[in-house]
């Protein structure tokens, strides 16, 4: 055979398959987007399980502020009676609470201003974590018209701790929803009236 023809067909034998090399490039080229699409897929569930929470937080809230609104004045306005109500956790507690959660509920008395309600410095505060209730900041409200009820839930997980809060206020001869008769509490910007200028 000749020396030309030999190195023809060493060359068309050469071009005709893959070398190790290229073979090792596609198959970490392989690796790499199978790498990336799994990255994806667990960022995606942690977005989906944050929103979870988020979304079970926030219906914890709503619910506790309706257990509230279907008790009478005696049951939610002093800080023995509510801490009682909150001893009964809510349809949506269990949503979340693989990550820690706990309830402060805040009752806060308005007072009437030219502009609207604003907040003051009585309140009393009920704490549920962990199952068991207690009673941060007594007090008794009953004799008052209107209440501001703040619901605060917080959780941890493994991103840090979160939080929601829900502001809603609560009359004694009928129920309102905040921005309602007149009053600024709930709005963005609403102060307290020891902070007002």
């Amino acid at each position: 055979m000749r020396p030309h023809a030999l190195a023809r067909k060493n060359r068309a034998y050469r071009s005709s398959a893959f070398t190790l090399a290229e073979v090792m490039v596609c198959i970490l080229l392989i690796v790499l987007s199978m790498g990336s699409i799994l990255m994806m897929n667990l960022r995606s569930a942690k977005i989906l399980r944050a929103s979870r929470e988020v979304a079970a937080a926030s219906q914890m809230l709503q619910q506790r502020v309706e257990m509230a609104r279907d008790r009478s004045w005696s049951e939610v306005a002093s800080s023995q009676a509510l801490a009682a109500l909150m001893q009964t956790a809510t349809d949506s507690e269990p949503e979340i609470s693989a990550s820690n959660v706990s309830e402060r509920m805040t009752v806060t008395v308005p007072r009437a201003t030219a502009d609207g309600l604003v907040e003051t410095d009585r309140s009393l505060s009920i704490l549920r974590s962990a199952g068991k209730v207690s009673v941060e900041k007594s007090g008794d409200f009953t004799a008052e018209p209107t209440l501001l009820f703040e619901g605060t839930a917080t959780w941890r997980d493994t991103t840090g701790v979160h939080q929601r809060v829900l502001r809603t206020v609560i009359c004694r001869f009928g129920l309102t929803r905040s921005g309602i008769v007149g009053t600024v509490i709930g709005r963005p910007g609403s102060q307290r009236a020891s902070s007002a200028p």
